[in-house]
């Protein structure tokens, strides 16, 4: 059942997120190529971004899919009202859990979440070798806009 956001579901979202993006994050691409940066790992940055989705006002558009107790995924999403397009930042779904349809009816909540709040568009953005979402986002309707290329360099 989707259901929404508490606070004690955090550490849930965390593990989720942990699980799911090792190999299809930004934060992760840093760290397999320069390694650890500041004394903390890709996770401890990705994480961060958890804390920032469930954050205030913000925690009303976060949705998790929950059975028997368990949080088994979950979708975060940001409005903005001037522009009128929401955003997806994170979306997940326990590796087990995949397969089931989980991940399309909580993007679908998330939709019609925006809807009802007004939205004219959505947006999610994923890496190129996400072959997950780069298969799932284009089956759900999002047409690709645009192409963005990450650099880092030490310091």
């Amino acid at each position: 059942m989707i259901r929404p956001y508490r606070p004690a579901d955090l550490e849930a979202l965390k593990e989720i997120t942990a699980l799911c993006f090792a190999k299809v994050s930004i934060d992760a691409s840093i760290d397999a190529q320069f390694g650890p940066i500041g004394n903390r790992d890709w996770r401890w940055r990705k994480l961060r971004h958890i804390d920032a989705d469930v954050e205030g006002e913000r925690a009303k558009g976060v949705f998790v899919w929950e059975e028997e107790g368990q949080v088994l995924g979950y979708i975060t999403t940001r409005l903005d009202p001037e522009s009128r397009i929401g955003w997806i930042p994170n979306t997940a779904v326990l590796p087990q859990h995949q397969g089931r349809g989980l991940g399309r009816q909580l993007l679908e909540h998330a939709l019609e979440y925006f809807r009802g709040q007004g939205m004219e568009a959505a947006k999610i953005e994923t890496l190129a070798h996400n072959e997950i979402g780069s298969r799932f986002y284009p089956s759900a309707g999002f047409v690709e806009v645009a192409c963005q290329i990450h650099y880092l360099m030490r310091l």
